[in-house]
């Protein structure tokens, strides 16, 4: 071996090497000078987004609202989500088309409209709000967003009443329906019901059997149906469900003759979900016999009428004895804030307002020129007015006329116009209530008062031609009519 040689092949080793290192090296610097890149690239393009979004001032990026409960209950709410914090909005930066009155709550990125009274049914709304900027810029925005209200769906009973000579009859039905439709759908069936009530989705339905003595049912949305507990054999009245609570009301009389304990008019509770039946004690510890009763609307407590008239405020979650609240011939209506009540005795109405214990006369409103009397009365769900049933003496023609006013404003200041007045000269209004979101008038009529026959049912008898006119409470236009009795939403 030469000298040299090894030299050389040292050489060579040290030479390959030498020269790895430095091509990773040259790879590592272009991985970070490549990856350098593209975080500041990244970086620019998320600082543009942002310098965009702040710069061009607040964006919607989601509304929410309950299209069913909106037109339901007063206080529902419209949410607008952004993508950037807001300065605080004011309502006076909103326009709901049609006309709705609101307040507005901001909180972040998110502001949150509340309708102060339920929206009209089958509605297009349109929501714009003016002016809307963020604290880190002054590029001004307008948030728009649209929807569509549901038309709640209500419950009429119609009778078929039983012809002359014949065997048999055709059943009662309760059919499911709208104002703004025709259609029809047939719920529950039987040979004779008396009454109803919707709750949540089913309805609990008061039949007759053959004997005249009632049944209590529950029907499911399906249309089967369950029959229920009562205290025995006799005559339910007075039914009522609560808004809170899968309970209902009714009171209750056995017929002579029953064994066991006998009731007369005793008022009784069912919870729906124990399936439990209970009485409502009153001052001395006793059942209490009711004339008339009623839930406090949105709330536990109800308001029994006993035989003397005095009126008892009764909270049937505690064993806390009845509060007395006065003495009046009549219970006439209950107010959707769960705090009023409306009284009358044989000179004029009443309201009681029990959170603070006052109460205000209600004169009539003398629409026609002459003295009225109130007979009936209906609060309204959204503000402070009502729909008042008058009736007058005609001098001319002998008879009582009778049409229905409504009276808004503040008390001692009010103002009222008549929004439906019979068109047939012997038509009768039996009654009437108010579609929850005050759009509409379910008035009971008797088109013919000199020719009408009764149903002969022992609770409640109805004439055979009774017909419920829908009258928008707006414009005072009929918009449709249904021969059935006990319109409820």
């Amino acid at each position: 071996m030469t000298e040299g040689q090894p030299t050389t092949g040292r050489r060579s080793a040290r030479g390959t090497a030498d020269t790895i290192p430095t091509d990773r090296q040259e790879q590592d610097r272009r991985f970070r000078r490549t990856l350098a890149t593209l975080l500041v690239g990244l970086l620019v393009v998320c600082l543009g987004l942002v310098a965009v979004n702040v710069l061009n001032g607040p964006r919607l990026t989601g509304s929410t609202v309950d299209t069913a409960a909106v037109v339901s209950k007063a206080n529902q709410r419209l949410v607008l989500d952004t993508n950037q914090q807001l300065n605080d909005v004011s309502a006076d930066q909103v326009t709901v088309t049609p006309a709705s009155a609101v307040s507005v709550q901001t909180s972040n990125d998110t502001l949150v409209i509340v309708f102060s009274q339920p929206l009209d049914y089958d509605t297009e709304y349109t929501v714009d709000v003016t002016g809307v900027t963020g604290p880190f810029a002054e590029r001004v925005s307008t948030l728009s967003t649209s929807f569509r209200t549901d038309e709640s769906p209500m419950y009429v009973l119609t009778r078929a009443p039983a012809m002359p000579g014949a065997a048999t009859k055709d059943p009662d039905r309760i059919v499911r329906t709208a104002v703004g439709t025709a259609e029809t759908t047939e719920v529950f069936t039987a040979p004779y019901i008396q009454a109803f009530v919707p709750t949540g989705d089913e309805l609990v339905v008061v039949t007759l059997a053959d004997d005249l003595t009632s049944r209590l049912n529950l029907v499911a949305t399906d249309g089967s149906s369950a029959e229920l507990t009562l205290p025995g054999t006799g005559t339910v009245q007075n039914l009522q469900a609560s808004r809170v609570s899968a309970t209902v009301g009714f009171t209750f009389s056995s017929v002579p003759g029953a064994p066991g304990t006998v009731y007369d008019n005793t008022l009784f509770l069912l919870d729906l979900t124990q399936g439990t039946l209970a009485t409502v004690d009153g001052l001395d510890g006793e059942p209490v016999q009711a004339i008339s009763w009623g839930f406090m609307p949105n709330r536990a407590e109800l308001v029994a009428q006993v035989f003397d008239t005095t009126l008892l405020l009764v909270d049937p979650r505690t064993d806390d004895a009845p509060i007395p609240i006065g003495q009046f011939p009549n219970l006439n209506a209950f107010a959707p804030d769960g705090v009023r009540i409306a009284v009358s005795d044989q000179e004029r109405q009443y309201v009681l307002d029990l959170s603070t214990g006052t109460e205000n006369a209600i004169e009539a409103q003398d629409v026609a020129g002459t003295t009225p009397y109130t007979a009936e009365l209906h609060f309204l769900t959204g503000g402070e007015g009502y729909v008042q049933r008058v009736a007058e003496f005609d001098q001319a023609t002998g008879r009582i006329v009778q049409y229905l006013t409504l009276v808004t404003g503040a008390a001692g200041a009010e103002s009222s116009r008549v929004v439906y007045e019979p068109a047939l000269a012997n038509e009768t209004i039996v009654g009437f209530s108010l579609s929850p979101n005050d759009q509409y008038l379910a008035i009971q009529t008797v088109p013919n008062s000199d020719t009408q026959v009764s149903d002969e049912y022992p609770v409640d008898p109805q004439a055979t031609t009774t017909t419920t006119v829908f009258v928008e409470l707006d414009s005072g236009a009929i918009t449709r009519s249904i021969v059935g009795i006990d319109a409820t939403w």
